[in-house]
């Protein structure tokens, strides 16, 4: 969708079949999920995570923090970054 509406800006900004999908998979598989359920979360800016961190808690055996928002929780526990 990006694409097209940076191409043509007066398309309609619409969803497609395949993100539904994709949707409906990701909402079963957090509300439901197969046994053991791990999850990575990767970013760089852990404000915006952090719903999500919280909500994933939870239901998750196994919650990995990756990317650039790991020196965060790194520095949060005295380590030097």
């Amino acid at each position: 969708v990006d694409a097209i509406k940076a191409t043509h800006p007066d398309a309609p900004a619409v969803a497609g079949l395949l993100m539904e999908k994709e949707l409906t998979f990701l909402h079963a598989a957090v509300e439901t999920p197969k046994r053991p359920f791990a999850a990575v979360v990767g970013g760089a800016k852990v404000s915006t995570k952090i719903p999500v961190l919280e909500s994933l808690m939870d239901k998750c055996e196994k919650l990995l923090v990756s990317g650039g928002m790991i020196f965060t929780f790194l520095k949060a526990r005295g380590l030097s970054v």
